[in-house]
């Protein structure tokens, strides 16, 4: 979900050239890709559930609860998320 988020908001913005290359540059830092899981979608459900994020980003969000990881995002409707540890950068 995040790399689909990824590739169609530079494609969107920027093309899709560049959006390739983006994500040629994210897999050659060795990030690791989550899979779809029970625990993420119960989550995700859960977060979407309570309001205020698409479904993409509720999977994102609970990608980071269910890994017990920090989400670190440029986008303000995460804050709707609470729960969830993260870290906005400015934008």
């Amino acid at each position: 979900m995040t790399r689909m988020e990824l590739l169609y908001r530079i494609a969107r913005d920027e093309g899709q050239e560049q959006a390739e290359m983006a994500v040629r540059l994210v897999d050659a830092t060795g990030v690791q890709w989550v899979a779809c899981e029970p625990e993420i979608l119960e989550e995700a459900a859960r977060i979407k559930a309570a309001g205020g994020l698409s479904v993409a980003d509720a999977w994102i969000a609970a990608t980071a609860v269910a890994r017990d990881a920090v989400l670190v995002h440029k986008d303000p409707e995460f804050n709707r998320a609470g729960h969830v540890r993260q870290e906005q950068l400015r934008r």
